[in-house]
């Protein structure tokens, strides 16, 4: 099992790192999710979920569909969310970054302006000196809460004093934790096994325990630190085979109790002949009766910019083991 752990830490760990210096400005998003996650199954790896790419007032939860138009602009502060699994021991780790490059019109040869429902501007925006600077210390103040709580964390720490460090570090730099995201425990074959980790001091006096895997996340925004729904939903995650009538709607769903199972995907994941509209058509029974959960996208209420920083750990006696480092 730690073997599992280790093996699939170093594989996330290794493909953020090649993803962070990768992204510029003008590169497709979905040409960029699809190659993180390819690096990540050519190693013999599945993926603990789907690639979450999301670009400056989006938190977390989008990843592209198919034929996804969005492009990366310059200045954009951009969340590489990404894991790996092996034997169904999971791997989840972020990492944030502020978009170089030139940019390019987001237009067709048409001059018809890209679909990109990964931004929420019309692309190419305008990036002052100011919004830059503002970027780069959300970065450094959600990587040094991050590094603060990696610090403390050992068997006995509670999860209070672990979302006070969050919050205390955030506040520092002037900004605020988002504190409707949270890091959570590990199991295996189950992103999110039941513990939350809060970004804010929650009262809890839950302790971890020597042996606990954990991914702890701090998210730090210029805004609300608070999130809203996008009504926009390209995660999704199985939950059980109920009854369904439609006949396309029930081969689907039971491709994906075969297929997909035990972890979030992507339509890009499921493997079927059936073009956007009939997928959507499809999938709309399966979340009314909930045998699917989907996933919004998520965004600071008051659209500010948000960094994300997040590593898995292994709860020692003394200390932790960092597996995506």
């Amino acid at each position: 099992m730690l073997e599992s752990y280790e093996k699939a830490g170093a594989i996330a760990s290794k493909v953020r790192k090649e993803a962070a210096k990768k992204i510029t400005a003008g590169m497709k998003v979905v040409d960029f999710v699809d190659w993180i996650e390819s690096e990540i199954t050519k190693t013999g790896a599945g993926l603990s979920f789907p690639c979450n790419i999301s670009i400056n007032q989006i938190a977390a939860h989008y990843t592209s569909p198919p034929n996804d138009d969005t492009v990366f602009c310059y200045g954009d502060i951009v969340k590489i969310d990404l894991g790996a699994e092996i034997d169904g021991y999971i791997s989840d780790t972020a990492v944030t970054v502020v978009v170089e490059g030139d940019n390019i019109d987001c237009v067709d040869e048409n001059g018809k302006a890209f679909n990109m429902p990964g931004r929420l501007d019309d692309g190419n925006p305008v990036v002052s000196d100011d919004d830059l600077d503002e970027r780069y210390n959300l970065i450094e103040a959600s990587s040094n809460a991050l590094e603060n709580v990696l610090s403390i964390v050992k068997d006995g720490v509670t999860l209070n004093d672990i979302g006070k460090t969050v919050q205390d570090t955030i506040s520092s730099y002037g900004f605020t934790p988002i504190v409707s995201l949270a890091g959570h425990s590990l199991e295996k074959n189950n992103l999110h096994a039941g513990i939350s980790i809060p970004n804010y001091p929650d009262g809890s006096t839950y302790q971890l325990k020597e042996g606990d895997h954990v991914a702890i996340e701090p998210f730090a925004t210029s805004g609300a630190g608070i999130t809203s729904d996008i009504p926009e939903y390209y995660i999704f995650s199985f939950v059980n085979n109920k009854p369904i009538r439609n006949p396309q709607s029930k081969v689907l769903l039971k491709n994906i109790s075969k297929n997909n199972r035990y972890f979030p995907f992507a339509q890009r994941h499921v493997k079927t002949s059936m073009d956007d509209s009939h997928f959507v058509r499809a999938m709309r029974p399966l979340i009314m009766s909930g045998s699917i959960y989907p996933h919004a996208v998520l965004k600071d209420k008051a659209d500010g910019m948000v960094a994300q920083t997040e590593h898995t750990v292994i709860v020692e006696k003394e200390g932790c083991e960092i597996t995506t480092l």
